[in-house]
């Protein structure tokens, strides 16, 4: 898990981070072609903790990729159980669970019938760097399906809170924030090159904020971001007596909702 506290950040950048797979697409595959383990893994790491930080309060709380290779096959709790990932004072948990189109947990990877894969991850310690003290706690459940048929679904919420003390280049400031993120119904379309790049063709990501970052009161501040199958999304922020939406056009290198 890589933690990091930016003091300038923009609510545009939740969407960036968030749309790992992004680029324009203006076609769309009629069939879907069958998943593999790792191309389901790949899509399940768009990091909500991290997109979730870095809407309104810069906290980069990048999940690693899942790496089947280091996440064994746990029969007691019918998941794949990664090895715990430990930097900077923060530890990170991480787990996989396959599942078929009722439900039902699977011990190994099946084109045919796994039509699921459910993520959790967790993060906890203290964040020592560079003058910065922040405690940390942090969780992500994410769930693909679709997988045997298409399309692909992501769904999933987080949370992560943050308090503490933070040092940029002039200043140190007093921190206590949490972020709540919420993925609902991402509509993935096919990478069929598995190098071009798709955007989401419908769905939403919604963050809510609340707290503070040294003199500035975050109260109930959302960002809500809306898919269409281009890279231009549909921004609505909200909180503080704010409320404003706008179209943003995720690929340029500093979208910004003006």
């Amino acid at each position: 898990m890589f933690v990091r506290f930016r003091r300038h950040f923009s609510a545009l950048t939740v969407a960036a981070a968030v749309v790992a797979c992004g680029g324009d697409s203006s076609t769309r595959p009629t069939s879907y072609p069958p998943a593999t383990l790792n191309q389901a893994l790949a899509e399940l790491s768009i990091p909500a903790l991290a997109a979730g930080g870095a809407s309104f309060v810069g906290v980069d709380a990048v999940a690693p990729a899942l790496d089947p290779s280091s996440c064994p096959y746990s029969a007691s709790v019918q998941s794949f159980v990664c090895t715990p990932i430990s930097e900077s004072g923060l530890t990170v948990n991480q787990s996989f669970t396959l599942l078929t189109g009722s439900g039902g947990k699977q011990s190994a990877f099946d084109a045919a019938t796994t039509d699921a894969v459910r993520a959790n991850t967790s993060v906890a310690g203290t964040l020592v760097e560079q003058g910065t003290m922040l405690d940390v706690t942090g969780q992500q459940e994410l769930t693909l399906s679709g997988l045997v048929s298409g399309p692909h679904v992501l769904n999933g919420t987080s949370s992560i809170t943050a308090a503490g003390t933070v040092a940029d280049e002039s200043s140190t400031y007093d921190v206590n924030i949490s972020v709540s993120t919420s993925i609902a119904n991402l509509v993935l379309p096919v990478n069929e090159t598995g190098s071009s790049q798709v955007w989401p063709s419908s769905g939403t990501i919604t963050v809510d904020v609340n707290g503070s970052i040294g003199p500035v009161s975050v109260s109930q501040a959302r960002t809500k971001i809306e898919f269409s199958g281009t890279s231009t999304v549909t921004v609505t922020v909200s909180g503080s007596g704010l409320s404003k939406s706008c179209k943003v056009d995720l690929a340029q290198a500093a979208p910004e909702c003006v």
